[in-house]
């Protein structure tokens, strides 16, 4: 196949011819009349747009100079200056430990999964890790691949967390508490190398044992939630006894002090009356102690038995009555 070929000559003989330009212009003329156009084109080569929601940072000789705000902007053509935009007005996400597709999210990645706990033994988490830019310049020049920056960090934090945890803690409904400790940790690490970036949140999704010892952390479990319910068993006896105990407490205390009270107001009985006995003892003593000597021959002689005889009956004992009473007394 035949290629037609054109000579630039003729080209621009006709360009020239089509001007009014009879003559074949010289080259100094052709730079007169292009240089001008390059020039203006090469000028226009800074102009650029920051889209709402994007931010960029002007670097001169890579050398960061200023930051841009949406809208129309210039900066000076290249090599002077270059522009670098970027979108800041969304939320990031990095996976750790897995990785979700087309059908969901994917099994355990070991290499990032596999943590070793406080109590040394070995859990599997996947995580999530959500953050933004917070400082653009920072962020532009200091993180040349940002997913793998905040990965990388983001398995520092975790495993510094997960270290200092129990696995029972991993594994129960703390995980909440664990991903802001995660959060916390990572943001300090962030802004330790200046990242430019905010952790807006961690989420720890799920925290298993390795399959291998699925079996025995079954039986740990099972055995807490014995020792759980032996507990809260122990707890309402102790509850129960203590209440009964109170309870008796209670009805002693009370009881005692309604004797107290009983023995007090008897022994001011006792006293009042003394007291009466001793004035009237006082204005007539040989009245008031034979009253005294009849009230308490009175109480002897009451219970007493009475054996009437004669003036001429030999006085004995009644042996009789006295050998009844003492076979009734046994």
């Amino acid at each position: 196949m035949n290629r037609q070929t054109y000579n630039i000559d003729e080209l621009l003989s006709f360009l020239f011819k089509i001007l009014g330009i009879d003559k074949k212009p010289s080259n100094k003329f052709l730079i007169y009349i292009f240089l001008p156009g390059i020039v203006a084109l090469w000028l226009l080569s800074g102009v650029y747009q920051v889209k709402e929601g994007s931010g960029a940072i002007i670097l001169r000789f890579g050398t960061m100079v200023r930051c841009a705000s949406p809208g129309l902007n210039y900066h000076l053509p290249y090599p002077f200056e270059k522009a670098i935009v970027e979108r800041i007005d969304y939320s990031r996400r990095v996976e750790i430990g897995y990785r979700s597709g087309m059908q969901g999210i994917t099994g355990y990645i070991p290499d990032e999964s596999n943590i070793l706990t406080s109590d040394e033994n070995i859990v599997r988490l996947k995580c999530d890790v959500s953050w933004h830019i917070k400082n653009l310049s920072q962020f532009l020049l200091k993180v040349q691949n940002p997913n793998s920056v905040i990965k990388t960090i983001s398995q520092s934090a975790i495993r510094e967390v997960v270290s200092e945890t129990p696995i029972l803690d991993l594994l129960s409904n703390k995980k909440q508490e664990i991903g802001m400790k995660i959060e916390s940790v990572l943001q300090r690490i962030a802004d330790n190398y200046s990242l430019g970036i905010q952790i807006d949140k961690v989420y720890l999704l799920a925290a298993e044992p390795p399959q291998e010892v699925v079996n025995a952390y079954r039986d740990v479990q099972s055995s807490k939630a014995d020792k759980e319910k032996e507990i809260n068993q122990a707890l309402a006896y102790r509850n129960d006894v203590v209440t009964r105990a109170q309870g008796e407490v209670v009805k002693i205390v009370r009881e005692a002090e309604a004797e107290k009270q009983e023995l007090i107001s008897k022994a001011l009985g006792e006293t009042k009356r003394f007291k009466s006995v001793l004035s009237q003892y006082t204005l007539n003593k040989d009245i008031t102690r034979y009253r005294l000597y009849s009230e308490a021959m009175a109480s002897i002689l009451q219970n007493g038995e009475k054996v009437v005889i004669g003036g001429k009956v030999l006085q004995h004992l009644p042996l009789e009555s006295s050998s009844t009473k003492v076979k009734n007394e046994k």
